[in-house]
C-alpha cells in the first residue's frame, strides 16, 4: 500500500508528520497490524534516518555557503526554498533538497563548466533548518519536540507530557522516512523502559513519528461512555458493566 505521494521529500517536515500520522492512524483502523521492530532492523533503520551528524541529505531551509576557490565573486549563500531548489550564480535554480553536499558540488561543477574552466566547488551547510519530531496519541501534549542528537523515543514522549494513564507503552509505533520516500514502520516495546530503565533500542531520527496508542481498557472504556452512558439516562447508584 502507497502511503505518501512521490513528491512527498518535498513537502515541509511537519505536514509530512500530519500525512504520515494520518496514514498510519488509517492503516490501524483497516486492521493492518504493525510489526514490532526485529533486532536485525535496527541497523538498516538506524541507515536510513537524516542524521545531521552523518550522512545528511540537505532539507528546504538549510543554508548553504558556497566557495568556488579559484573564484572567490562566485562566493555565496543561498537558503534551501520549500521547493528544494536554490538560486546559483551561473547555474540558476538547482533542485538540492536530498542531495549530499558532494552531490551538490558535482552538479554545481557540471552547470558552470561552460562558463569556467575546470571550476572547482566547495558546498558546506552553514546552517541547518529547525529539526524536529512528532509525538502523538496518548501523552500529554502532543505535538512537534525539537530534535536533539541521541534523542530517544521515550525521551520524545517525556518531553511530550509523558504517557497518559491511557497509555499502550509496550505497542509505541515509529514511522521513519528514509531515501527514495522508503516508509519503515515498526512498534517498540517501551514498557520495560518506563518500569525498570532499559535500554532502548535506537535513537530517533528528525522528521520521526513517534505514535502512541490507547490501551484496550482505555478503548473499552471510551466505547462504555460513547455507546452506555451518554445514550441512557445513568441514575446515581446504576452500575454499568463494560
Amino acid at each position: 500500500m502507497t502511503l505518501v505521494p512521490k513528491s512527498f521529500k518535498s513537502f515541509p517536515s511537519v505536514y509530512r508528520a500530519i500525512l504520515l500520522l494520518s496514514s498510519l492512524l488509517y492503516a490501524c483502523s483497516s486492521s493492518v497490524s504493525v510489526p514490532p521492530l526485529a533486532p536485525d532492523e535496527i541497523a538498516h533503520i538506524e541507515e536510513i534516518g537524516n542524521y545531521p551528524h552523518v550522512v545528511y541529505h540537505i532539507e528546504p531551509g538549510d543554508r548553504l555557503e558556497i566557495n568556488y576557490p579559484f573564484h572567490p565573486e562566485m562566493k555565496q549563500e543561498a537558503v534551501v526554498q520549500p521547493d528544494g531548489k536554490i538560486s546559483a550564480i551561473l547555474a540558476g535554480p538547482v533542485t538540492v533538497a536530498g542531495l549530499t553536499t558532494t552531490e551538490v558540488e558535482n552538479l554545481l561543477k557540471e552547470r558552470t563548466s561552460t562558463h569556467l574552466r575546470d571550476p572547482e566547488v566547495v558546498v558546506v551547510i552553514d546552517q541547518y533548518a529547525p529539526k524536529s519530531v512528532y509525538v502523538s496519541g496518548e501523552v500529554g501534549k502532543p505535538g512537534l519536540v525539537p530534535y536533539e542528537k541521541g534523542l530517544t523515543p521515550f525521551q520524545a514522549i517525556t518531553a511530550a507530557g509523558g504517557f497518559k494513564d491511557t497509555a499502550q507503552a509496550e505497542s509505541v509505533v515509529l514511522v521513519r522516512t528514509g531515501a527514495d520516500n522508503e516508509v519503515v514502520i515498526r512498534k517498540l516495546n517501551l514498557l520495560e523502559t518506563v518500569t525498570d530503565g532499559t535500554k532502548e533500542p535506537l535513537h530517533l531520527a528528525p522528521h520521526d513519528i513517534v505514535y502512541v496508542p490507547r490501551s484496550g481498557i482505555a478503548d473499552a472504556d471510551l466505547w462504555v461512555k460513547q455507546h452506555i452512558r451518554d445514550l441512557l439516562p445513568i441514575q446515581p447508584g446504576m452500575r454499568v458493566t463494560p
